[in-house]
């Protein structure tokens, strides 16, 4: 019974919190087009977990849940970055996209992935692993289009 009441007695500073998050992201949307914030949005509560609290990525246009970025590998960029892009992105639309939309031969017969995501994975991996250059983190990302467009070909 105390365990109730304890909860109960901790549930206005609850809502209070969970209104303030509200606010930001209401307010960030004003910063932002209709169209990729719907995205990035819809990117992040895809996710299965109950999501808590989201945490905004370098450029305040891309969400991720706080829970599941502390979860990504942070030992090497190289591992970072391309878990990173797949919170971020389907796994799906990493292996039928590229970052510029296209193939090898240079046509364009992929869908390109959304700059602003790309942008703000690039800015979060440097963040987070300082004297990391901006090819570095899209070559991680490109090879993780690679290996995702040929894991979906095998069956």
């Amino acid at each position: 019974m105390a365990e109730i009441i304890d909860c109960l007695r901790e549930l206005p500073e609850t809502l209070k919190l969970m209104k303030d998050c509200i606010a930001k992201v209401n307010a960030s949307m004003t910063h932002v087009s209709d169209n990729s914030m719907s995205i990035s949005m819809s990117s992040a509560m895809s996710s299965s977990e109950s999501e808590g609290e989201m945490h905004f990525l370098p450029g305040k246009s891309v969400a991720v849940s706080k829970r599941s970025l502390l979860r990504l590998n942070r030992t090497r960029m190289t591992v970072f970055a391309p878990e990173l892009a797949v919170l971020i992105f389907s796994k799906d639309t990493l292996a039928n996209s590229t970052l510029t939309g296209r193939n090898g031969r240079g046509d364009m017969t992929k869908g390109q992935l959304d700059v602003a995501k790309v942008l703000a994975i690039t800015d979060a991996v440097i963040e987070e692993f300082p004297g990391t250059t901006v090819s570095e983190v899209r070559a991680a990302l490109r090879k993780k289009c690679n290996n995702e467009h040929f894991s979906h070909k095998r069956p």
